[in-house]
């Protein structure tokens, strides 16, 4: 008999996991574990009609476990033969503006430490091994998207080609815990032209700037040589006249003076040169920019799908945040992280993310909180504890490379570790090579304890975050989204990133597995279990049509099929369900 449209829910996902100690290898015994549709029966009033929130959100997730890779997929495949949802409920869930994905993420991360005991033991961070060691990691990684009309898509930098992509930025800010990383909440951001060429006009008028003074600079330096060319000469007169000491003194002094006005006026020259290099290269991006190779135009700008939207809904604030500054969400995400319980030892990041920005909020949250980062070896200034003078860090390998340098066998790298303050806070820097040819690099730390050793044991940790991205975009979907609408970018992502918390916890309890094995030893036994749902589904369906050509009650004949005990007996052991009401 058919079911209420309202009430209709997959079998599967109906189902807890045991009250036992082992958990079963499934993934809807995970998710039952994770006491997710609990949680989601909170949103279900958000939806007035057709199926539930909560029963469409677990079917979204499980999408990759069953082989299924879109929405359409699902549809047409053998999962959804009882028909739980149609596309249109699967589709008006992403779409929604209404559902808070944020704490959805956030939930999930909080049940993974739960289910795992994590943070029970307070030891202080000195004395903590590295597998003991929390960490909170922020990065970035490029959502690459085939579609200009998508809302709000527009290129985006890719750091590793040199290349304008089109997509979004993902900004991703996970918890370490010693052993497993989970991502607790991201953004997605995008980079306008207008911005970028705006920035570079910007660049362009300052390098203008300075080679107009270099200019102004030359021609007073010129005319300087031109006197003195002239004072050298009387000079010289004089001193062929009277070759005194008073007059080759003198003669001297303008000679010097000559020499001093030649070095600079070389100097300048090769100011010059390099600055007018410089902005050849700037005009030459922002003329690129300005092409229509990099950047979308004002026709498919104005193609580009729009949606209303009330302003407090959770979606418009996803919305309005892509158009942020990643640093501003970053220390946002950072605070919303240690307010949900998420306090870490260390927060690790990349170069891109180092500023007094970032060092701030660190200091700011307290709690022994300290900040390891790579950071670029620029023209930024350090005042160096030890003699009270800034210096940038070329400045400093050339004067304590020989005096300070240190050697690591165990990494096989030369280092220089000083105490320093960036922008008025004390900080730790490290500038390592690595081999023999290797380049200089940077690490800056607010823990003022940390040995070398030790600093680069921990920064590793980092490198889990790329893992993550990896298996993410392989495995689970992310950036497979092509939808129009922005909330279903956002639902896509945060599916994408919960399925990683799923593995991440069956990994944990299947000690030595790898997120893509977990992936595999899941969808498999998702297959297997789907199979004895499509057994059961298709023996009651053949029950209905022999009640239908002996003319019987179907409910009847039902009934009256499981009241015999050896049939019971019979059926469980081909492992098929019965359900004693049909209705």
């Amino acid at each position: 008999m058919q079911h209420d449209k309202n009430t209709k829910e997959i079998s599967q996902i109906q189902k807890v996991a045991e009250k036992s100690e082992e958990v079963s290898n499934s993934i809807f015994e995970v998710v039952g574990k994770f006491t997710i549709k609990e949680r989601l029966k909170k949103i279900d009033p958000i939806k007035r009609s057709g199926a539930l929130i909560s029963t469409v959100i677990i079917t979204l997730l499980i999408l990759p476990f069953v082989g299924v890779s879109s929405v359409l997929g699902f549809i047409k495949s053998d999962a959804n033969r009882s028909d739980v949802c149609g596309k249109d409920s699967l589709y008006d869930v992403k779409n929604n503006p209404r559902i808070n994905w944020r704490n959805l993420l956030i939930f999930m991360a909080k049940r993974f430490n739960y289910l795992l005991n994590v943070n029970n033991v307070v030891i202080p961070k000195s004395k903590k091994t590295i597998s003991e060691i929390i960490a909170l990691i922020l990065d970035d990684s490029i959502l690459e998207k085939s579609g200009k009309y998508i809302e709000g898509v527009g290129y985006v930098y890719n750091h590793c080609s040199n290349l304008h992509v089109l997509g979004f930025k993902l900004l991703v800010l996970g918890f370490w815990d010693g052993k497993s990383f989970i991502p607790i909440d991201f953004s997605l951001h995008r980079e306008t032209r207008q911005e970028k060429n705006k920035k570079l006009k910007e660049s362009i008028s300052k390098k203008d700037n300075k080679l107009s003074k270099l200019k102004s600079t030359l021609e007073e330096l010129k005319k300087k040589r031109k006197k003195n060319k002239k004072e050298v000469y009387n000079a010289k007169k004089s001193y062929d006249r009277s070759s005194c000491k008073t007059n080759k003194e003198k003669l001297d002094m303008k000679n010097r003076v000559a020499e001093r006005i030649k070095k600079h006026i070389c100097k300048i020259k090769e100011q010059l040169q390099k600055i007018e290099l410089e902005k050849i290269e700037l005009e030459n991006e922002y003329f690129e920019l300005k092409s229509k190779y990099s950047g979308l135009t004002r026709k498919e700008k104005k193609k580009q799908f729009k949606k209303q939207r009330n302003a407090k809904s959770h979606g418009s604030k996803r919305f309005l945040e892509s158009s942020k500054s990643k640093m501003d969400i970053s220390v946002k995400m950072l605070r919303r992280a240690v307010k949900h319980g998420f306090v870490p030892d260390y927060v690790l990041t990349d170069s891109w993310f180092f500023c007094k920005k970032i060092l701030d909020v660190v200091i700011d949250l307290g709690r022994s909180i300290d900040l390891i980062s790579m950071a670029k070896i620029g023209r930024a200034k350090y005042r160096i504890i030890s003699d009270n003078k800034f210096r940038t860090p070329h400045e400093i390998i050339a004067l304590y490379n020989r005096k300070n340098g240190h050697n690591s066998r165990k990494y096989k790298a030369k280092y220089i570790e000083l105490i320093a303050e960036y922008q008025g806070i004390k900080v730790k820097i490290f500038l390592i090579k690595f081999g023999t040819y290797g380049t200089w690099r940077m690490l800056v730390t607010t823990d003022l304890q940390l040995s070398f050793t030790r600093i680069i044991e921990i920064y590793k940790i980092r490198w889990t975050i790329e893992v993550f991205f990896r298996e993410c975009k392989q495995y689970l979907l992310l950036g497979k989204s092509q939808s129009r609408d922005f909330d279903a970018q956002i639902a896509d992502t945060t599916l994408s990133l919960m399925r990683y918390i799923l593995l991440s916890y069956y990994k944990r309890i299947h000690y030595g597995m790898t997120i893509g094995g977990a992936f595999r030893e899941l969808s498999q036994n998702t297959v297997k279990e789907n199979l004895l749902t499509d057994i059961n589904y298709y023996f009651n369906q053949l029950l209905e049509v022999f009640a239908e050509i002996a003319g019987i009650d179907f409910i009847t004949f039902y009934e009256g099929i499981f009241t015999d005990t050896n049939t019971i007996l019979l059926l469980q052991k081909m492992g098929i369900k019965y359900k004693k009401n049909v209705a």
